[in-house]
């Protein structure tokens, strides 16, 4: 929320600078996310009354003024025809730069001279009036500076109020107090002497028809009101805390709204009172007939199919969820949230209805959710307000506007059945300061206490303490330990060593092993991506999961969110198709959980992580051995080996065998360990469109906990080889149901130990038959090998290969 600085210093009396009381809040109380000084582009404006008005000899629609600016006369050539002699008016000096990007300087127009221009509101930054110059108040000052006339010489404190003091900070009194508190001083504001008159309304009857959402309901009748213009002062307090001024009703309620935290609003009363039905059959509970004219409001839940124009002119339809103000014909406002078009105060109203109530925060959360309404009322109500905050509300609105609206108070209605109480803690100042970690005297725990509106009675450090019912914050004695610690200054207690002794943590290998594949992966060149942890139900159909059974949302963030995710691909493919947008190529991984149901409570969570490559051409199965050598360069790292790729068998509750290309995936198996540890293949060819990708898009999953059982995590060194080593290469035709890594083991497997490493370097695939040729690496530990050993050994692995694989070899 935006605070003015000028309104927090006459409030709580400070003297601190904006710079020092940003500081000071900051360790105190609150996150200050910004400063930001208004009036910026006024420094030449000041005030001037206009002496003479004259025609323009040589221009029909211009104007000749003289006018007083305080230390001299100006003429000053102007086109507006909404200009008096007698006005105080705005003056732009000559060497003035106005907010619009405006230089003023001395001119000459139409053969008269002109030193200055007076100002319309949108040429000075105050709104987009421009039907005529700003005519200011008699009052104005001749002379003044115009930005400190308006108030407008301001610091703008930029503060943010977390939820749990929302309900009391959400008002200038709420953080004018916290100022006080933390600089040691007595808070000046008769908040206790905010009393309502008893002075019953003859005029209004309440009937509040659901109490639980509506535990206090406050009307007032004011008569006599003159509906205008705020005075400059309101004007200047409501925009400095981003409000924009209305009317002088609708700001004393919003004034309110800032000065103490609780939301008003005012009906029209011959509105209310005269409204033609829309709701068929709907009886109140109250009697109407008197011999004074009576205007009912009634608190209820709405009618299904009900609808309401609101003050935005916007029409929503409602449902018994809701809670509405209405009468006995009609709804007027939506509780806690924005009031009704047609029952809203205008310039012709002359009676008005006050409402200040306490509403359900609940209630009103789950209505502006489902309406799609967010207010500054509807932030505060769903805080939760004390109720009895309502009645200070009340009073203070009163006392405004018979001040500057000439209203009269006609009486009042208040439904309050469960009156809320201030309420005693128990607190030990011993236990206190033990918490803290500082001796803090009692006489100063005290002192704090009661300077943040509290009542003290106990001794010897055994209080009991009253707790204003506006800070609903505070339930337990840990809660007023915090408060004394945080005014106290957490800055201000000193450091000591921990007396206990200090045990290093232990390794978290789960996270530890996450981690090195995470580094391992951007080691070699993958971008990591995060997502949420749900998908919705076109994502889960579209990626062959839709028949899995999933654990769904009851209230999801939206419609395509409503499923928890079994698997992290439908998200990884959004981001392919995303990036597409900018990349021809990349590389991209997301490490994260998914959620089987089965059948208890809480969900199997497994620990996943999925690697997509996607390449700019593709010939020949590029892209899935782009994937499987990224595959393996990660086991490798890992310590992951005897890694093998072997056919696809997937079952259900690991991953459709639809989502996969039927020709280029397999499963990643370890030797001498059951199952597998994850998958890899291309995205079968018929989902890819679906997620409108017109590339070929290949990825691994990995199971990390099974990952992490196959890694061997203790790095085992070799020396390196003394003696040459020799490469041979050799290319064969296999059936196509031969994979590539049970040729690499029959050749390591014929190689009786000298075969040091073998790859693949090229790959041609028939209607029959597929081509492989692989680089073998030759070499023994002891020797260096002679030809006839090397001789022999070809030889071996050729017998091995077309014994075993029947593989043809190519000569």
């Amino acid at each position: 929320m935006k605070y003015s600085y000028n309104w927090l210093t006459e409030l709580s009396g400070t003297k601190l600078s904006p710079e020092k009381l940003r500081n000071l809040l900051m360790l105190r109380s609150f996150e200050v996310e910004g400063l930001e000084k208004t009036g910026q582009g006024l420094e030449g404006v000041v005030i001037g009354k206009i002496l003479e008005i004259a025609k323009h000899p040589n221009a029909d629609k211009l104007q000749l003024t003289k006018v007083d600016v305080g230390n001299a006369v100006l003429d000053i050539v102007c086109g507006a025809k909404n200009i008096e002699v007698g006005q105080k008016v705005p003056v732009a000096m000559v060497g003035a730069k106005l907010p619009n990007g405006i230089e003023i300087k001395a001119a000459e127009i139409r053969g008269e001279k002109s030193s200055g221009m007076l100002c319309a509101k949108d040429e000075l930054g105050l709104g987009e009036d421009h039907a005529g110059i700003f005519i200011l108040d008699k009052d104005a000052k001749i002379g003044m500076a115009l930005a400190k006339f308006l108030e407008l010489d301001d610091v703008i404190l930029d503060i943010d109020i977390l939820p749990n003091r929302a309900h009391d900070c959400l008002g200038y009194v709420g953080v004018a107090y916290e100022i006080t508190a933390i600089e040691n001083r007595g808070f000046d504001y008769d908040y206790s002497g905010l009393k309502l008159p008893k002075v019953k309304s003859k005029k209004l009857k309440v009937e509040v028809a659901d109490k639980e959402l509506c535990p206090r309901y406050i009307g007032a009748v004011m008569e006599n009101i003159e509906v205008k213009e705020s005075p400059q002062w309101m004007q200047a307090k409501l925009s400095a805390s981003g409000i924009r001024p209305i009317n002088n009703i609708v700001d004393a309620t919003n004034f309110v709204m800032l000065e103490l935290g609780q939301p008003m609003h005012a009906f029209d009363f011959e509105k209310v009172s005269g409204m033609k039905s829309k709701i068929p059959n709907y009886k109140s509970q109250i009697n109407p007939k008197s011999q004074i004219q009576t205007c009912n409001i009634i608190v209820r839940r709405a009618k299904e199919g009900e609808e309401i124009k609101l003050l935005d002119d916007e029409v929503k339809k409602l449902d018994k969820d809701n809670l509405v103000i209405a009468n006995n014909k009609e709804v007027l406002a939506i509780a806690g949230v924005m009031g009704g078009l047609n029952s809203g105060v205008n310039p012709e109203t002359q009676t008005i209805i006050l409402e200040s109530a306490s509403f359900n925060a609940v209630s009103v959360r789950k209505t502006r959710v489902g309406l799609g309404l967010k207010t500054d009322a509807s932030d505060r109500f769903e805080k939760d307000i004390d109720p009895n905050l309502a009645e200070k509300a009340m009073v203070r609105a009163v006392e405004i506007i018979e001040h500057i609206a000439g209203g009269k108070l006609e009486g009042i209605a208040d439904i309050y059945p469960k009156k809320v109480k201030p309420w005693k803690i128990k607190l030990d100042l011993e236990y206190a300061n033990k918490l803290l970690g500082e001796n803090i005297p009692f006489k100063r725990s005290i002192q704090i206490l009661k300077s943040l509106g509290m009542d003290i009675s106990g001794k010897d450090g055994k209080l009991t303490v009253g707790i204003p019912t506006y800070r609903v914050d505070i339930k337990t004695q840990e809660d007023l330990i915090e408060e004394i610690g945080r005014i106290f200054g957490y800055e201000n207690i000193k450091s000591q060593p921990m007396v206990a002794p200090l045990v290093p943590a232990k390794v978290n290998k789960e996270r530890f092993f996450e981690r090195n594949v995470k580094n391992t992966l951007a080691g070699l060149g993958f971008d990591e991506v995060y997502n949420y942890s749900f998908y919705g139900q076109k994502d889960a159909n579209d990626c062959a999961l839709g028949e899995i059974k999933h654990l769904e949302l009851a209230n999801p963030m939206n419609p395509g969110q409503q499923l928890m995710r079994v698997s992290l691909i439908p998200n990884i493919l959004k981001n392919v198709r995303d990036n597409l947008r900018n990349f021809k190529s990349f590389n991209i991984f997301e490490s994260g959980r998914v959620y089987w149901p089965d059948g208890e409570i809480l969900p199997e969570e497994r620990k996943m992580v999925v690697m997509a490559v996607v390449l700019e051409h593709d010939k020949s199965a590029e892209t899935f051995f782009a994937a499987k050598g990224a595959a393996s360069d990660l086991s490798d790292k890992l310590g992951i080996k005897n890694v093998y790729f072997d056919n696809f068998d997937a079952a259900p509750s690991d991953s459709l065998l639809g989502l996969w290309h039927p020709g280029r995936s397999a499963e990643i198996k370890v030797e001498g360990m059951d199952g597998k540890i994850g998958y890899i293949g291309e995205i079968n060819p018929l989902i890819l469109p679906l997620f409108k990708i017109n590339r070929r898009v290949a990825m691994v999953e990995l199971d990390l906990e099974k990952s992490m059982e196959a890694a061997d995590v203790e790095l085992k060194f070799e020396a390196i080889r003394k003696y040459p080593t020799v490469l041979r290469d050799i290319s064969i035709l296999v059936g196509r149901e031969i994979t590539v890594g049970g040729i690499i083991k029959n050749i390591k497997k014929s190689g009786a130990g000298l075969v040091v490493g073998v790859e693949l370097f090229d790959v041609f695939c028939k209607e029959e038959k597929n081509s492989f040729a692989f680089h073998i690496e030759l070499g023994a530990i002891d020797h260096t090998l002679e030809s006839s050993e090397i001789d022999a050994v070809m030889a071996k692995i050729i017998s091995g290969l077309e014994k075993e694989l029947g593989a043809e070899i190519r000569k």
